[in-house]
């Protein structure tokens, strides 16, 4: 008999990624792993992992989709960083249910119920719309990644510093990208216990504060935390190419 499929589309970014990594370390002899990539030109380290095929698959297509999706089981849509992200979701998961997908796995964020922020409306707007469909779902809420500290190594490389503008005494929920694929491939390889759940997956709750005190200690000397105002964070975010919606976004999580 033919192996169950799993498709996870939006396969090349950090989510996919390790979503992938995961479903292959563990469960390759089990499943029939796709990985959807609009570009398979650029998923050289994919086709590395064991069980796992690349299927060209263009997020919001829907035409294109329900012919890919055929005979797939279990589907993780990964939201893609654009502004109508919640459009082209909708449309994949329209065309999952069109091909007959029996459970939808979607990527969202804990603040989709907070409709007058950026990322939570967008992301609200994704889940009441899949809910919508009446196929088995469940939603994966991811906060920010802990593998974003990376960005910091520049300035505390130069200047033994952190700059953002959290508040660095109050604690919030993080995720390790590795820890979010681990969880999301445990979802998709028996998806029928998790139906029309919502899970949001953290890392230890901790602060800035905290953050600066782990460095020092790794880096055997002081790292100091530099709270900067919330305009003067959105303009490095500006001037390092991201999109003023998503620093926006991001800002707001950060509030």
């Amino acid at each position: 008999m033919s192996k169950p499929v799993i498709f996870v589309i939006g396969a090349t970014g950090n989510i996919g990624s390790a979503t992938l990594k995961a479903l292959s370390g563990k469960y390759a002899g089990k499943f029939d792993i796709r990985a959807g990539v609009r570009n398979p030109d650029k998923a050289d380290k994919l086709r590395g992992l064991a069980g796992v095929t690349v299927v060209q698959a263009t997020q919001g297509d829907k035409d294109s989709l329900v012919g890919v999706f055929k005979g797939v089981d279990a589907l993780y849509i990964i939201a893609p960083g654009a502004e109508n992200r919640a459009e082209l979701v909708i449309g994949t998961a329209e065309a999952a249910k069109a091909a007959g997908v029996k459970f939808l796995l979607v990527l969202s964020v804990p603040t989709a119920d907070l409709t007058d922020t950026i990322f939570g409306r967008q992301l609200n707007e994704t889940e009441t719309a899949v809910k919508k469909l009446s196929i088995p779902h469940a939603f994966l809420r991811l906060p920010l990644f802990v593998d974003n500290y990376w960005a910091f190594k520049d300035s505390i490389q130069s200047q033994s510093s952190i700059y953002s503008p959290v508040d660095p005494s109050q604690p919030f929920t993080t995720v390790v990208v590795d820890d979010a694929g681990k969880a999301a491939a445990a979802v998709l390889a028996d998806w029928k216990k998790h139906e029309n759940k919502t899970y949001t997956i953290i890392s230890d709750c901790h602060s800035y504060g905290d953050v600066a005190r782990e460095f020092s200690e790794a880096v055997g000397r002081e790292v100091k935390y530099v709270r900067v105002p919330y305009d003067a964070a959105k303009q490095s975010l500006l001037q390092n190419g991201v999109p003023e919606w998503q620093a926006d976004g991001l800002l707001e999580m950060y509030r």
